[in-house]
């Protein structure tokens, strides 16, 4: 599927938190956020956000849309953290380790959720869990999922 346009092409962290809110919120039926608002008080639920770190060397040929031989970055590194949280006083915190871990089989290498589906534009290269962390922020329970990506722009997603 061919982006409408470069900026949609390169606007990787909307596209992976779309993504990730798409798949997490049907398979752990919790209510999924896409980057961190500090407003929203709604538990359990997950906050999704990405980082792109880094193009990777060599640039290639984009192979597809208007300019196929225009050389250019196509795979991207990227750290998406998803952030489960709960509500101690409403006697959330006995499910959190049962959220922590429908995320962690949701996002396993082997669950092929990072599909053409979700992410139309992109095919998934790489995918790993790179830690965890736990903090109680008042009456909150919070874990981190931390996972590193590499990510292609597909040859048929440059826009014509």
């Amino acid at each position: 599927m061919a982006a409408t346009d470069l900026a949609d092409l390169h606007n990787f962290e909307y596209h992976l938190e779309t993504a990730a809110v798409t798949f997490l919120n049907s398979q752990t039926g919790l209510t999924v956020f896409r980057t961190v608002t500090d407003d929203t008080v709604i538990t359990p639920r997950l906050e999704v956000v990405a980082h792109v770190t880094e193009a990777l060397d060599p640039p290639i040929l984009r192979g597809g849309g208007a300019s196929p031989s225009t050389e250019d970055y196509t795979e991207h590194k990227a750290i998406v953290l998803v952030r489960v949280v709960t509500d101690n006083p409403r006697g959330q915190s006995d499910d959190h380790a049962g959220y922590v871990a429908n995320c962690r089989v949701a996002l396993m290498l082997s669950a092929s959720n990072w599909d053409s589906t979700t992410l139309p534009y992109y095919d998934l290269k790489y995918l790993r869990n790179t830690g965890a962390s736990r903090e109680v922020d008042g009456e909150w329970n919070i874990t981190g999922l931390e996972y590193e990506l590499t990510f292609e722009i597909r040859r048929d997603a440059w826009p014509s």
